[in-house]
């Protein structure tokens, strides 16, 4: 059994040495990748208690080396020592375990791509990693200003793989991203320290050998970090469809319901138009006359070949006659017959909605216009809606409605239809004119 080793020892000294340069690396990269995650009451507090608790725990990692140097004690160590992040964020990060542990693999991955590259640097300086970290003295004794220069390098080699990944953008991960984050965490705590063991092991200690063993830690790393932000992306995916499907089922319900209704305004329009003449002489001429162009008006005889959009053409051209706005089509719904009852609403009463909001916000009646052409033309049918507006336009998701929890699916729904279909959808403006254009491939084609 080793004896305990000699607190004040050189083995000590120089494994104390590696530990806390390793440790102050990850934790700094810890610091760096938590920003963006909601803190916990008393954050700063908390955040320095666990980089507190990190240290301390750096010097009994160096205590348990210096007592025994053996791979399995390098592998526990450096097991523990990649396990530091996972104590601060949770310590100091609110949010899902998945979303935390995502962010714990990102920082241990970039803290090893900018220690590599840090060491690649000083290869291309002329410098040898086995005799000193300077950058600008070579083969001399490494002094606190060395330190601090290999410090500042790597925390900016950190800090722009932070931006280049874009993990400020910070998003919550589903429960079906669990699995994959699980393992990822897993591979980042075991990987680094078990290729450490194997370079210990069998590699030799030469430039050429470090140098491969560097090139593999970033080619491994940044996989880790590709990997960490398709998570985020699939599982941003799978809400995205998740709440559109839930707007579409709920589109697709008061399609139904306005449908019935708009049949049952016509049936009774249709029998109060042959009970006119029993009211004659009970009423004028001139109202008759106006009943029956009321009963005209309501009585809908919109056929564009595609029942769904005759519903949302009568529905909106009843706001439209409401708000005093001219809606013109020339549609031929027909073309539109491989789409699904739900989508052939969602995607023209969105877009109606939305030009019916924009058009009365105008006060000059010329241009309280609306034209909406449905053709086929090729091997796609194309969507296009005119309208005039006030300059106005919103980014997709985003809306001009005051409870806006509750809007800006619009353009986002409509834009997801139109791919779902394999299709586009564009937006143009010129000067006060909004042209709305969603190009979709036939399925013949």
């Amino acid at each position: 059994m080793p004896m305990l080793p000699d607190i004040a020892g050189r083995e000590f000294e120089y494994h104390l040495y590696l530990q806390m340069n390793n440790g102050l690396r990850i934790i700094i990269a810890s610091l760096i990748f938590l920003m963006p995650l909601k803190k916990k009451d008393h954050a700063a507090l908390r955040t320095v208690l666990a980089v507190l608790l990190c240290l301390a725990a750096a010097v009994g990692f160096a205590w348990i080396r210096a007592g025994a140097d053996t791979l399995f004690t390098r592998f526990f160590v450096g097991a523990c020592k990649y396990a530091l992040p996972v104590l601060i964020i949770l310590a100091v990060a609110e949010g899902g375990m998945l979303s935390r542990f995502r962010v714990i693999c990102a920082a241990i991955a970039a803290g090893e791509i900018a220690n590599c590259l840090y060491y690649l640097l000083l290869k291309a300086a002329g410098g040898d990693e086995r005799t000193g970290i300077s950058l600008f003295r070579f083969a001399e004794e490494t002094t606190v200003w060395d330190w601090l220069v290999f410090f500042a390098v790597t925390t900016l080699f950190v800090w722009l793989l932070f931006l280049v990944f874009r993990y400020s953008r910070f998003e919550e991960l589903d429960e079906d991203s669990r699995t994959a984050t699980v393992v990822m965490t897993v591979i980042c705590l075991l990987f680094h320290p078990a290729a450490d063991c194997l370079r210990a092991l069998l590699l030799r200690d030469d430039p050429s050998s470090l140098l491969l063993y560097r090139l593999h830690i970033i080619t491994v790393s940044m996989f880790i970090l590709y990997f960490c932000n398709d998570l985020a992306f699939r599982s941003r995916a799978r809400t995205e469809k998740l709440i559109m499907d839930q707007v579409l089922s709920e589109e697709r319900k008061r399609y139904f319901q306005l449908k019935e209704n708009i049949d049952l305004i016509n049936m009774r329009c249709h029998d109060l138009r042959h009970q006119l003449d029993d009211f004659a002489g009970r009423l004028t001429d001139r109202e008759i006359a106006e009943l029956r162009d009321a009963m005209e008006f309501y009585d809908s005889n919109i056929k564009t070949g595609s029942e769904v959009l005759d519903v949302v053409l009568r529905i909106n051209q009843l706001t439209c006659q409401k708000e005093n706005i001219q809606l013109s089509c020339l549609a031929d719904g027909a073309c539109l017959s491989f789409m699904r009852t739900r989508d052939i609403y969602t995607l023209f009463n969105n877009a109606l909605s939305n030009a019916v909001e924009a058009v009365k916000k105008l006060e000059d009646p010329e241009k309280r216009v609306i034209s909406l052409s449905v053709r086929k033309t090729g091997s796609h049918a194309e969507i296009e809606l005119t309208n005039f507006f006030d300059g106005t336009t919103v980014r997709s998701g985003g809306t001009t409605k005051q409870d806006a929890h509750r809007h800006g699916f619009g353009t986002m729904s409509m834009r997801y239809i139109a791919e779902e279909y394999g299709g586009s959808i564009s937006i143009q403006t010129q000067k006060d004119i909004f042209t709305l254009m969603i190009v979709i491939p036939l399925p013949s084609a």
